[in-house]
């Protein structure tokens, strides 16, 4: 309904002047004070636009630290003209539900939409700039206007030295990429986050997410547990000549990217890659003949990238020649194995010498990892490879839109070719009639149940975003500084890295209690080699329940439960244990 109404609503304010704007005091955008949290008036609050650009503007007196803007759900919250936070301290603006947009499917809590705006006498396509340190989260960002037009970028920053993250967000379109050339010494943080349909732009490169260009150097660049669906371009891509500090890429999906998902000229180092799943990712041939058309952005010894780059230059070598790669699965589906024939078939742009980039790496890059006596720190661990996850619900995108990805990747290649990627859209959320509203709930999920892959990752974790899997993901958290170091340790040292549990057991087994007969405290041990629902209950001698331990996911590795039976009477009791398809029962003595 709010979206039906935001359209007449929109009309009307395509009429209104921008003076109403002008003589505006600080409340006069603020809908409610929650402490120092600001919760800003949208669009149909205020019947008008840009009220978080003019809430921001004119919040500056005793404005205190970490300053919060908050954005209810499902409002809407045009920009007519960009905001840039506060240079001298932190800065957040969020929506208000915290619950991950990946696994929420309440209609009710569906999130706010910042996007460009459509006014008298002209549009924009949105943007925020962080001032000194912004996060961002809980929002759609919609780098476009409801008129379908989109925007180069729509995250920029006031300088040097700043710090941007944007944590649980949907982004939806740009031409060129969601954060465009960072200026020097950036830390740039993507986590949680929902990527799909980066796709506006008629060059074949563009519709990413970070570009490293003109003007970078000594950059951060962090992207964890964020999913990429349907995209165009080359998502995160670091030029020849510019230096990026370090870069973690680790627990995240790539699911139906034509392009590059790394575009590395080979003389970046610092990277590590780790925990991914790559699905039907960098599907776009290659051939020398790009070269000319591709400037800056093909690997200079006019050889295919795929997943993995590096080169042996002054600038690579004079960088520390260190990189990370492991825990990765790739797949692609059986019906992309005729994309490079077609076009060898086609003679596009007059050749036939063209190559397949669905692969992990081409055989220079091969070769460098493999001569440890040269390049100790290039460190190749484990890849997965034909293994599609049996993913809980995937929509069309491994048949009609992997249709639509692979003709747009034969089509691309040629030089001439002036299309971009169609977007994935449910039905009934057609582009044509809502442009600046992604799909809500998301209507995909990337939960899956293979065995094997759900502790395939460092430390026995899922593969890929753990945002899918919200149990796992808050156990994840709570050791992610350790695993962090130890990724951190494996890059600087050559050395593929030690995983942050104990060798994994190979069988089940519950233990007998300790002590026994105990009075009133006792500790049950139990070990499971494979992840799944564990439940630990106690039981009386006449088979009821009295304590339930535990209940809920566990990850392969051994436990230890304590059990306090201060409430209960002396007598026997009996604990079982049930995870996937094991169960076995002791006995045990309270004498109190």
């Amino acid at each position: 309904m709010r979206k039906l109404l935001l359209l007449f609503t929109v009309c009307g304010l395509l009429l209104l002047p921008l003076t109403k704007v002008l003589s505006q005091s600080l409340e006069d955008y603020v809908l409610e004070h929650r402490g120092d949290t600001l919760v800003v008036k949208d669009d149909i609050d205020f019947n008008g636009q840009n009220t978080l650009t003019e809430c921001m503007n004119a919040d500056t007196l005793d404005v205190p630290a970490g300053r919060v803007y908050m954005l209810h759900n499902l409002g809407y919250y045009s920009l007519v003209n960009n905001p840039t936070s506060s240079a001298t301290q932190k800065t957040i603006i969020m929506g208000e539900s915290n619950q991950s947009l990946k696994t929420n499917k309440d209609v009710n809590q569906g999130p706010p939409v910042v996007a460009g705006a459509v006014y008298e006498g002209g549009t924009s396509t949105g943007g925020i700039s962080s001032g000194s340190d912004l996060l961002v989260k809980n929002i759609s960002v919609q780098i476009a206007n409801s008129a379908g037009g989109e925007g180069w970028a729509f995250f920029g920053f006031g300088g040097a030295g700043m710090r941007l993250q944007v944590d649980n967000c949907m982004i939806e379109h740009t031409l060129w990429a969601v954060v465009g050339g960072p200026p020097a010494d950036e830390t740039v943080i993507f986590t949680n986050d929902y990527f799909v349909n980066l796709d506006g732009h008629t060059c074949r490169r563009n519709g990413g997410v970070v570009d490293f260009n003109s003007g970078t150097t000594e950059d951060t660049l962090i992207v964890q547990n964020c999913t990429h669906v349907n995209t165009q371009g080359s998502l995160y891509k670091w030029r020849t000549g510019y230096t990026v500090k370090r870069s973690i890429i680790n627990h995240n999906d790539f699911i139906d990217c034509s392009g590059y998902v790394f575009m590395n000229t080979g003389d970046h180092t610092d990277i590590s890659i780790t925990n991914n799943i790559f699905v039907n990712c960098v599907v776009q041939p290659f051939s020398p003949a790009l070269g000319s058309a591709d400037v800056g952005e093909v690997d200079p010894d006019l050889v295919p990238m795929g997943l993995v780059n590096v080169l042996n230059d002054s600038a690579f070598t004079a960088n520390g020649a260190t990189f990370y790669v492991d825990k990765n699965l790739v797949y692609w589906d059986p019906s992309l194995s005729d994309v490079v024939s077609t076009v060898v078939s086609n003679n596009v742009n007059g050749t036939t010498d063209w190559s397949s980039q669905m692969i992990t790496m081409n055989e220079r890059s091969q070769a460098m990892f493999d001569d440890d006596a040269t390049y100790p720190k290039l460190t190749e661990g484990t890849w997965i490879k034909d293994v599609l996850p049996n993913f809980a619900n995937t929509d069309v995108l491994f048949t009609d839109q992997l249709a639509v990805l692979k003709e747009f990747s034969i089509a691309t290649v040629d030089t001439t070719y002036s299309g971009s990627l169609t977007s994935w859209r449910q039905p009934g959320n057609d582009e044509a009639s809502y442009y600046t509203y992604s799909d809500w709930p998301i209507p995909i999920d990337l939960s899956y149940d293979n065995s094997d892959l759900m502790t395939a990752a460092i430390g026995g974790f899922p593969l890929g975003d753990l945002s899918w899997f919200p149990s796992q993901y808050t156990t994840w958290k709570a050791q992610e500084a350790t695993e962090l170091q130890t990724i951190h340790d494996a890059l600087y040292s050559g050395t593929v890295a030690v995983e942050q549990i104990a060798a994994l057991p190979t069988q089940y087994d519950l233990g007998q209690n300790y002590p026994n007969p105990f009075n009133p405290t006792t500790v049950i041990d139990f070990t499971i080699p494979k992840a799944g629902n564990a439940i630990l209950k106690v039981y009386n001698a006449l088979g009821q329940e009295v304590a339930t331990l535990v209940n809920g996911y566990k990850n392969a590795a051994n436990y230890k439960v304590n059990f306090d039976a201060s409430n209960l009477s002396s007598g026997v009791y009996f604990y079982t244990l049930k995870v996937n398809n094991f169960t076995q029962t002791k006995k045990m003595l309270l004498l109190k």
